[in-house]
């Protein structure tokens, strides 16, 4: 859990969570309904927004630098900046982190993307960093050219995901037009397919409510558009890679019992996380007490309220001047080095 002080990243620190031990009783059948933050394991000056996990790995960037920290040994590996400030503010940028378990190789590739006005066309880049196992050699980002014909200029969207060496991330080729890429370790491709559309989709829209998980083993496209409203999320699996259309698509809709947890809540929450048991989280955007995220279970279509406890009070006071992000995940103690 990274809390941000926007003022002074001084003060910015990443907390660990624990679930207590079990005290199932019939009056708290859900032992897991509460986190506590262990204070032992608090990281001060760690932390940032959260783009990924990746085997165990908090991925995360600040002052435009990708860093890569292990909570559990608290090993903070900081990349060089691969695009100068002074282009910041012209151009979309987002870091995705990957790992091959074929050849041990972790690799984090970043798009940037930019739409000139007066031209009238997007255009886009792709750099790679490569991760030198045991500290062998000196990495660097290396400029890669996807060379598929059905590959287009696009402006990338936050977060991103990993399965079996291939890196997927989601960009907009168009106002209306999302698309799913994937970048693929072993080989150094680029692949491209453009995600189904529905009625009335539009960017400003779905770069709030789109997400994008490992569901089943298969990435997915999860849309929370329906859910504060009706309750309703949408899954969009890719059933092969390869074919274009193989989008396969699942609605899932919450119990009666459960729709007060997000209908008529004044609280904004968003994806982030998902486990190897088919949870996802969401997590409020702003600070308050008690404090709480939702775990939705996938697999059983069944949503929970976690209260986070212990977490120190000065920060729900700090008001606009904070911010929270939340990732939940299976710890590491694998140790990345890298020399840069």
């Amino acid at each position: 859990m990274c809390l941000q002080d926007n003022t002074d990243y001084r003060n910015s620190v990443t907390l660990s969570l624990m679930a207590p031990a079990d005290t199932t009783t019939s009056a708290n059948p859900n032992p897991s309904s509460c986190f506590v933050v262990d204070h032992n394991l608090t990281s001060p000056r760690v932390g940032g927004f959260v783009l990924q996990n990746l085997r165990g790995f908090i991925c995360y960037s600040f002052m435009i630098k990708p860093r890569i920290y292990n909570p559990a040994t608290r090993q903070l590996v900081t990349l060089p900046a691969a695009i100068k400030s002074k282009n910041i503010a012209a151009k979309a940028f987002g870091y995705y982190f990957g790992y091959d378990p074929v050849i041990d190789q972790y690799n984090v590739v970043l798009s940037t993307g930019l739409y000139v006005k007066h031209l009238g066309e997007m255009r886009s880049e792709h750099l790679v960093f490569v991760l030198k196992a045991g500290g062998r050699g000196k990495g660097s980002w290396k400029k890669a050219f996807p060379a598929s014909p059905d590959f287009l200029p696009h402006i990338p969207a936050k977060g991103g995901v990993c399965i079996d060496g291939v890196i997927y991330y989601t960009g907009w080729t168009g106002r209306y037009n999302l698309a799913l890429v994937s970048f693929h370790i072993r080989s150094g491709d680029f692949k491209m397919i453009q995600v189904p559309r529905r009625d009335g989709d539009e960017v400003l829209l779905r770069i709030k409510n789109v997400s994008l998980i490992e569901y089943s083993g298969k990435v997915t496209i999860i849309d929370q558009t329906s859910l504060k409203e009706k309750g309703m999320l949408d899954l969009w699996a890719v059933e092969d890679a390869g074919n274009k259309n193989s989008w396969s698509k699942k609605t899932l809709v919450l119990k009666p019992s459960q729709l007060h947890l997000v209908i008529n809540n004044k609280t904004i929450y968003n994806m982030k996380g998902a486990t190897q048991n088919n949870k996802v989280f969401f997590i409020p955007e702003n600070m308050f007490s008690p404090f709480h995220i939702l775990s939705y279970d996938l697999r059983s279509n069944d949503m929970t309220k976690i209260e986070i406890k212990g977490i120190p009070d000065h920060w729900f006071s700090i008001d606009d001047r904070s911010a929270v992000d939340v990732m939940l995940m299976d710890q590491s103690e694998s140790l990345v080095y890298v020399e840069t």
